[in-house]
């Protein structure tokens, strides 16, 4: 059972309330942040976290887990997937989403200096969008929340439609901002390749799981879904298809990537608090996307291992990769 007088947050809240739908329990508490406004928070009761306290990070309800403790949840939530498998998958293209501004081109070079050291397939360069300039792209439209960071998300659907309209068959795409860097792998190892991927995989999140070294080879993968962090992205042609449907069926409802996610088969309102994940991102509600039949969701998964880390927003810490 959720223990309310444990948690540090009580003392910012301007009220808080507990409710039951079905058999999955909220917690909805209106919380300060460090500029005295007050931001709604609903997550999810997890019984995995039921013993866990919660804290007001800025405004938004965060758990404060231990590395231990964290990876034990991880692992409980995302189980190894051991099914039926594709034993090699060659990587058709490699996309880059930059900006044409004079601190991205620097960004992306320094980037495309590090990227040629290992195997890849060859790197298409694609200029998306400022603030400014957003309203032209075609996927502007269907975007519900304009005022939030939408010429990221733009941009990628961009490569999305575009790589979708000339795969064949069902192709993969490597999908990677512009200040990614691989970490935990040698040179030697060919990014373009992935290995005894599930043989229903859509999409494949390479930034989750162990900061330790590792060979392809040896990569193991977890049903994933929630949380954000779309630097680099492994999708197929199939999976950009789906991608693309959803948008202009339903409206892109969140900030940047975090629908890929949130339309994952595997995906349930999700706490807060681990796997880097944020509310903030979110409004600070918890909510999974509802979809209309499961044909029209991704089959995401992630890997066991970080293989790509962002400059601009590491989702682990850094590490050298091997020589």
């Amino acid at each position: 059972m959720f223990n309310i007088d444990n948690n540090s947050w009580l003392a910012s809240a301007e009220s808080y309330s507990i409710d039951d739908r079905g058999s999955i329990r909220y917690l909805t508490a209106y919380l300060h942040d460090t500029h005295g406004r007050v931001v709604k928070n609903e997550i999810r009761l997890h019984p995995l976290l039921e013993k866990y306290a919660l804290d007001n990070v800025d405004g938004i309800l965060t758990y404060n887990l231990t590395s231990e403790e964290e990876d034990y949840v991880m692992d409980k939530l995302f189980p190894t997937y051991t099914g039926q498998t594709i034993p090699k998958i060659d990587i058709k293209q490699c996309a880059m989403l930059t900006v044409d501004d004079v601190r991205y081109n620097t960004t992306r070079q320094q980037t495309l200096d590090v990227l040629r050291r290992y195997n890849l397939p060859k790197i298409t360069i694609a200029c998306g969008y400022t603030p400014t300039t957003v309203h032209k792209s075609a996927f502007y439209r269907y975007m519900v929340h304009k005022e939030q960071r939408v010429q990221l998300t733009c941009g990628m659907l961009g490569i999305f439609d575009w790589f979708a309209r000339q795969s064949k068959g069902n192709e993969w795409l490597l999908f990677f901002e512009d200040d990614v860097r691989p970490v935990n792998v040698g040179i030697h190892e060919d990014l373009g390749v992935l290995y005894n991927v599930p043989i229903d995989a859509d999409l494949i999140r390479p930034y989750i799981g162990s900061n330790t070294a590792f060979k392809l080879t040896d990569v193991r993968y977890k049903p994933s879904f929630g949380g954000g962090l779309n630097h680099a992205i492994y999708i197929s042609g199939k999976g950009c298809t789906k991608v693309l449907n959803y948008a202009k069926r339903y409206g892109w409802k969140f900030m940047a990537d975090i629908d890929l996610y949130k339309i994952s088969v595997f995906n349930e309102d999700m706490p807060v608090g681990i796997d880097g994940w944020s509310l903030r991102s979110m409004g600070g509600l918890c909510r999974a996307v509802r979809v209309d039949s499961d044909e029209e969701k991704l089959v995401v998964y992630h890997m066991d291992h970080v293989l790509f880390n962002q400059t601009s927003n590491p989702c682990a810490p850094f590490t050298t990769c091997s020589a």
